[in-house]
């Protein structure tokens, strides 16, 4: 049986290939599906700063209320009412000047400890981010798929796959990209991380061929046609 590549959702009229043979393998062939199609790759989003994850932990509830507390409090132990300053003068002025130190005192130290409270956020925060993006670039770099090329069977990485590729997928591999099921027996795709649904959902050739990217493979081998 022969398929027709599907390009930008349309199929093309040049292109026709056989799932015993798949795409010829040539580096031309190859090319040309990347530029029609475009790769098989999602640039990455642009990481946050340190200053905008700074931004980010001010924004807490918490911190915020303690904030006004500690300005509210700072301004209260430098304001004296006219009375209270006659009656200071009066009695030599000792007492009240500890206790307006003691009271802008503590209202720094409260702002000290939220300026502690925020670097550390936002610097381990800044840590899980970066040790997540090099995790996520090894997984890219080691993960490899199964594909058929000039009638074999070859393994390459996920984001060298092309649309026109006929995937081998096996149990519990997870589709790399939207695809087209061109042989299979009795498959089940678990789409829970589509959908939430923990219920298998059965494909065949004939119904309901169509399988997403990021489904998982719940039988023996299979082979698809990769559309997008």
């Amino acid at each position: 049986m022969v398929y027709a590549r599907i390009i930008g959702g349309l199929v093309s009229d040049v292109a026709f290939l056989s799932p015993e043979t798949g795409l010829n393998g040539t580096s031309e062939d190859i090319v040309k599906s990347r530029e029609e199609s475009g790769q098989n790759h999602i640039p990455p989003q642009k990481p946050k700063t340190f200053v905008e994850l700074v931004w980010e932990a001010l924004q807490d509830v918490t911190l915020i209320l303690l904030r006004l507390a500690a300005i509210f409090s700072l301004a209260l132990s430098f304001y004296h009412p006219p009375m209270q300053i006659r009656q200071s003068k009066a009695s030599g002025g000792v007492e009240d000047g500890g206790e307006a130190a003691a009271g802008w005192i503590d209202s720094i130290a409260i702002l000290l400890l939220v300026v502690c409270v925020v670097l550390e956020t936002a610097f381990n925060d800044w840590s899980k981010e970066k040790q997540f993006r090099g995790l996520q670039r090894r997984i890219e770099h080691d993960q490899k798929f199964s594909v058929v090329r000039g009638g074999q069977v070859i393994q390459i990485n996920v984001s060298e796959i092309v649309v026109g590729d006929i995937a081998q997928a096996k149990y519990g591999d997870f589709l790399p990209a939207d695809s087209i099921l061109i042989q299979a027996n009795d498959l089940k795709i678990d789409e829970s991380s589509l959908t939430g649904e923990l219920d298998h959902v059965k494909k065949s050739v004939n119904k309901d061929p169509m399988l997403r990217s990021g489904v998982n493979s719940q039988t023996g081998i299979i082979f698809t046609l990769l559309a997008a």
